[in-house]
């Protein structure tokens, strides 16, 4: 599950250019500056979500060695409901910067971690880049993560697509017809 977080963290860090812009009152940030992408995974499914600039959501699953793609009520329906965010954990570390922050909070059980969270936001403005890990008890089975790339370009959607290596090549190319791109 590490290495999933790390590399949807690392994915999403690619998609973001470093601009800087902010949102004109009372757009919403797919609205104001490009698109959304979502990733929500856990160790049992993937799904990603991908909001257009004029509010439309596309999305597809990916599952035990296949994916395919959802219908678009489904997804809209998804993306319009954040995945929860859990017990509230101690804080026990936090960085924050301009356009930077980060926390990690966790219970620890005798030097054994039984349940801990990292949150990092990246960006401010047009482009930002939110992960959230989330390492349950024991084992992998409840372990869950969150990454929202908002402000991103087409070609960010592009690369973005090509990189989830969990979606079959006729899934990726059905997302990019959906999208238009």
């Amino acid at each position: 599950m590490r290495i999933l977080i790390a590399a949807l963290a690392l994915g999403a860090l690619a998609a973001c250019d470093g601009s800087v812009e902010t949102a004109r009152e009372g757009e919403t940030d797919a609205a104001a500056f490009g698109y959304i992408m979502e990733v929500r995974a856990s160790s049992a499914e993937q799904t990603y979500l991908i909001t257009t600039p004029d509010g439309r959501t596309v999305g597809a699953r990916a599952a035990d060695g296949a994916s395919a793609m959802m219908n678009e009520a489904r997804a809209q329906a998804l993306a319009a409901n954040p995945p929860p965010e859990g017990e509230e954990l101690p804080e026990v570390m936090s960085l924050r910067l301009p356009g930077f922050s980060m926390s990690i909070a966790g219970h620890d059980n005798d030097g054994e971690t039984e349940n801990s969270r990292v949150n990092l936001s990246i960006g401010a403005g047009r482009e930002t880049v939110v992960v959230r890990a989330d390492e349950g008890g024991p084992g992998n089975a409840d372990d869950r993560a969150y990454v929202r790339i908002s402000g991103a370009d087409e070609n960010g959607v592009r690369e973005f697509i090509e990189e989830q290596e969990e979606l079959s090549p006729e899934v990726k190319a059905q997302l990019r017809a959906a999208l238009g791109i």
